[in-house]
């Protein structure tokens, strides 16, 4: 198992999508690539939107970059036990042994990348189609307003998810 270097990685992942691709998450890469050059693509038609859209995929690309990262290590370190210390719990090649640690998958649900496609879509449409119509929904702060309506949404979703609550 290849070891990667946790502050290569922060380094690589200072470009969106490099960071995942050195630890080997090509698709995932690539989609953060892709979010970041949309986003870039789509500042001038949404000023008040898109940067934050991108300083937030920036952000958390990095951190999970650097969470892969860490797991990644765990892992390798847990293989190398197994592997090399076998008398660990008296007890050769992991019968009794706890299971090596599963990496947490938070995939996000396509349907939710499609609301959001749709979404922009319509926005855009909108800002080409009816130029006074998007004058008149950024002089009532658009959107400021989207992303408190997104932000809502999103902190109901994970206390709807969470069953402590």
């Amino acid at each position: 198992m290849i070891k990667k270097r946790r502050w290569l990685t922060f380094l690589l992942a200072i470009v969106p999508g490099l960071g995942h691709l050195y630890l080997g998450f090509k698709k995932l890469g690539l989609e953060y690539m892709i979010g970041a050059s949309l986003c870039i693509i789509f500042i001038p038609s949404m000023p008040m939107v898109f940067p934050f859209a991108l300083a937030a995929l920036w952000f958390y690309q990095l951190f999970d970059a650097l969470q892969k990262a860490a797991w990644m290590k765990i892992s390798a370190e847990e293989h190398e036990r197994m592997m090399f210390h076998q008398d660990a719990y008296g007890m050769p090649w992991g019968m009794g042994m706890p299971a090596s640690p599963a990496y947490p998958n938070d995939d996000v649900n396509p349907v939710w990348i499609g609301f959001g496609c749709v979404g922009a879509g319509i926005l855009l449409l909108i800002v080409t189609t009816f130029p006074g119509l998007w004058d008149l929904l950024t002089e009532m702060n658009i959107g400021s307003i989207l992303l408190s309506l997104g932000l809502i949404g999103y902190g109901l979703r994970m206390l709807k998810k969470n069953p402590k609550v």
